[in-house]
């Protein structure tokens, strides 16, 4: 018999033990882990009485088209090793799934370590998590003053304000819980430090443990000034660091802003995710184009269709079925058209959806905006 339920205080030493043969993480390392992340957060799958799993399920949101579309982060799934390949992850994901609706997210992410298992349970490429790294030796060109102020770890407010300012004209990246913030300002390893820049358009939070990397745990930037200012700003660590390596988009403003050669792209991999509540979630992200009108012909165990009515950058969306501009697509294929990490045309292209030729220009700009990304690793 297989329950899932809340993790506990006596499951501590489960969650020690699961997390060191699945992640090689110590002890110490577990336990700031949890207590950052908060043990309401974990649950655990039990097979006949004995703790067979464990994950994390983070409240959090995706932004998309200047709106946070509820969700949840599904992260560090342990798996004890005498269960895997048994068909529990499927288990997991289904329980995980329903425990996030009811916490009311509209879509589930995560990272996989094996894609075609989560592939299976219905998620799919959604975004990029991307590490730049740079040498800081190059950043003296940079045209720029920096006007730089250092900000106290304990007004987190003034950094999460930068950010979701930030996060309003970008694709894919986390609304942040307290969660996602305790683990970015965490200091059992290192104490990092936080400056802003201008008035208040861009902030950098820096951990200086690494000799010859200095790490840029988060940054943000509102405007060319503000990137400009932290390139400058970063080059006058040169004497100590070599290089400096930062989670960035593909698109990048720090990239953009460099003055010639000298980075590289040093990590790269796709984050998944599930629409829980396709016509919800639809209808609570952002659309920057004009008025139009579509079906959704979603191909999974079932048949779902959606009629979705943009005004405004607004969707509504109901059940009703049209024949005019429907496209046809496998729900495998939905996560990637609904963050624009695949468009329509490249979706037919490859196989993944149909419909007629003015359909599918339409959908390319309704979902249409900057290439989704995450900027940690969750």
């Amino acid at each position: 018999m297989m329950i899932t339920r809340s993790a506990s205080q006596d499951d501590l030493p489960y969650i020690v033990d699961a997390y060191r043969l699945a992640f090689a993480f110590d002890e110490a390392r577990t336990t700031n882990y949890v207590s950052m992340v908060g043990l309401e957060h974990f649950r655990v799958l039990e097979v006949d009485g004995l703790q067979a799993a464990v994950w994390a399920l983070l409240p959090s949101g995706h932004w998309l088209g200047g709106k946070a579309v509820p969700a949840a982060n599904i992260a560090h799934v342990a798996i004890s090793p005498e269960h895997r390949g048994t068909g529990l992850a499927g288990v997991l994901l289904e329980a995980a799934c329903k425990d996030a609706m009811r916490a009311g997210a509209l879509i589930a992410s995560l990272f996989a370590s094996s894609r075609p298992v989560y592939r299976k349970a219905g998620f799919n490429l959604a975004g990029s998590e991307i590490i730049y790294e740079a040498e800081t030796a190059q950043l003296y060109r940079v045209r720029e003053e920096a006007a730089s102020t250092r900000l106290d770890l304990e007004k987190v407010g003034v950094l999460r304000d930068i950010y979701d300012r930030s996060c309003r004209i970008d694709a894919g990246r986390l609304d942040r819980s307290d969660a996602h913030w305790n683990c970015l300002l965490d200091r059992s390893s290192s104490i990092p430090s936080a400056f802003v820049f201008g008035q208040n358009d861009g902030y950098v939070l820096l951990d200086t443990a690494d000799p010859d990397c200095l790490v840029l745990r988060d940054y943000a930037s509102l405007n060319g000034s503000a990137s400009r200012q932290i390139l400058k700003f970063l080059g006058s660590f040169s004497t100590v660091y070599p290089r400096v390596r930062w989670h960035g988009a593909p698109h990048d403003p720090l990239i953009f802003a460099l003055p010639d050669k000298g980075w590289h792209l040093t990590h790269q991999e796709e984050f998944l995710l599930k629409l829980l509540d396709p016509a919800e979630a639809l209808s609570r992200r952002g659309y920057a184009c004009a008025d139009m009108h579509f079906s959704l012909e979603i191909h999974g165990q079932d048949i779902e269709h959606l009629s979705v009515s943009i005004v405004d950058g607004i969707a509504s969306v109901n059940q009703d079925r049209h024949a005019a501009m429907t496209v046809s697509i496998a729900a495998i294929q939905l996560p990637s058209l609904y963050t624009g990490f695949r468009s329509a045309a490249f979706l037919r292209h490859a196989g993944g959806l149909d419909g007629p030729d003015e359909a599918i220009m339409m959908l390319d700009r309704a979902f249409a905006g900057p290439a989704p990304w995450v900027g940690e690793h969750f």
